[in-house]
């Protein structure tokens, strides 16, 4: 044990020159360089300004990470088709590196007929966590449509990317 804390300081120093992230409990994302690793306190360096972190506070410290983009949403993304669950419609879906493994149930009780696009917030896990139907492409403006296909994107699920960024945002289009 002692062994690991005299060569802690050397691993920590020959990291030094590289970017490093710390990812706080409260979600945080804090990018610098690790320093030093002493009595429960983290010394991290942002833009050359020192910073304690109580080691408490902290979820993850990557190395050297590397994540291709932000999340944001890119229109670059291929559009992706699949069938809804209840086998019903066909959907497209355009998001940057993640592939949808379960789709929406989509029902329609009405005549009501437009598109619907969705926007959606998808973590590392696959869980969708926010949406937001009628965006920039939809047809309609009716409320029951959009309340529909709002709640059952909510359902859909994407396959797990753990070194993908925390949020991913995507689009969902349906067509009723």
């Amino acid at each position: 044990m002692k062994k690991l804390f005299l060569a802690l300081p050397f691993i920590l120093f020959g990291a030094a020159q590289a970017q490093h992230s710390v990812v706080l409990k409260t979600g945080e994302k804090i990018t610098g360089v690790v320093m030093q690793l002493q009595e429960d306190v983290l010394m991290v360096y942002i833009n050359r300004s020192p910073r304690e972190i109580m080691l408490r506070d902290v979820s993850s410290i990557f190395f050297d990470e590397y994540i291709p983009y932000d999340g944001s949403f890119s229109s670059d993304a291929p559009v992706k088709r699949m069938r809804s669950a209840d086998g019903e419609y066909t959907i497209e879906y355009q998001v940057v590196d993640r592939e949808m493994i379960k789709a929406p149930r989509l029902s329609n009780a009405t005549q009501k007929k437009g598109v619907v696009v969705v926007e959606f917030v998808v973590n590392r896990a696959g869980t969708v966590l926010k949406t937001t139907a009628g965006v920039t492409g939809s047809t309609t403006s009716d409320e029951y449509l959009l309340t529909k296909a709002e709640f059952a994107c909510m359902g859909a699920k994407f396959k797990e990317h753990p070194k993908g960024p925390l949020e991913t945002t995507g689009t969902i289009i349906i067509q009723y």
